[in-house]
């Protein structure tokens, strides 16, 4: 039976994921150093749901790279990395990125990402899984937590209402938090290497993604927001691998999330 370790058990995006437990033993801890480097080599995979804060304020040296730091004590240890869809750039263009185009990350978060993810295959080789995300949409957790799902239910509670500060029109790719815990768990069954965008390959509106959340008459859209980012993830090469998100499951699971948050 092969082992899975997953770092950051209480992380949003590490919430109620399931694997096979006849084909996997699952363990989970808090942080990185919970455990010594030296016990990271007993795992057939490892993955690592937790951000250092650091990554969003200065540049990180390679001795501070958590995640590289893991890898250096790996042998036949197979790293998932999750990485972001910022890595390509942001722009009020809508763009489609795939994993070969040039990266241009823009802020200190997408600059380690990229350097990590650099750092990582020079190390790791045929041993590492990139998955570069999109947006992810799910409910919130029980627990207070930053997400934007959170977001919503916070301004309904408050104000009875929510104002929305993105322009309507911008598109963006989206995705469920079931549909990434799906490839997660694809991915492990198919011991899958390289990089690959974690999206749905199509995008949907502000107004559209809103009003698939919010009734429209508790939404309100400041008029005056010009686009600042449009992006759309060229899924082209997960999905070889991996069954696509349909827009029927993406708009289902948001009328479940929707009957939810209008109960608030």
């Amino acid at each position: 039976m092969k082992k899975i370790l997953i770092i950051g058990k209480n992380a949003y995006l590490a919430e109620n994921i399931k694997f096979d437990e006849n084909e996997y033993n699952v363990d989970k801890i808090h942080r990185p150093l919970e455990v010594g480097l030296d016990k990271y080599a007993d795992y057939d995979f490892i993955i690592n749901f937790c951000i250092q804060p650091e990554h969003f304020s200065r540049l990180l040296p390679e001795n501070e790279m958590i995640d590289v730091k893991i890898a250096k004590n790996l042998s036949h240890t197979k790293f998932i990395f999750l990485s972001s869809r910022k890595v390509y750039g942001s722009s009020p263009i809508l763009k489609e990125y795939r994993e070969d185009d040039k990266l241009k990350p823009f802020d200190f978060y997408s600059k380690n990402k990229v350097n990590i993810e650099q750092r990582l295959r020079e190390i790791l080789g045929n041993k590492l899984l990139v998955l570069r995300t999109g947006n992810i949409v799910g409910l919130p957790p029980k627990r207070n937590c930053p997400t934007f799902v959170s977001w919503l239910q916070s301004e309904l509670k408050n104000n009875d209402k929510v104002i929305v500060t993105v322009n309507k029109e911008a598109k963006k790719d989206y995705i469920t938090k079931d549909y990434f815990h799906y490839v997660l768990q694809e991915a492990v069954k198919q011991n899958l290497s390289g990089t690959y965008n974690v999206g749905a390959g199509f995008a949907y509106t502000t107004e559209e993604l809103m009003k698939n959340l919010v009734d429209e008459q508790r939404l309100m859209f400041s008029p005056l927001e010009k686009i600042s980012e449009q992006f759309i993830l060229n899924c082209d090469k997960l999905h070889t691998k991996i069954k696509p998100l349909t827009r029927e499951e993406f708009l289902n699971e948001c009328n479940t999330m929707k009957n939810k948050l209008m109960c608030v």
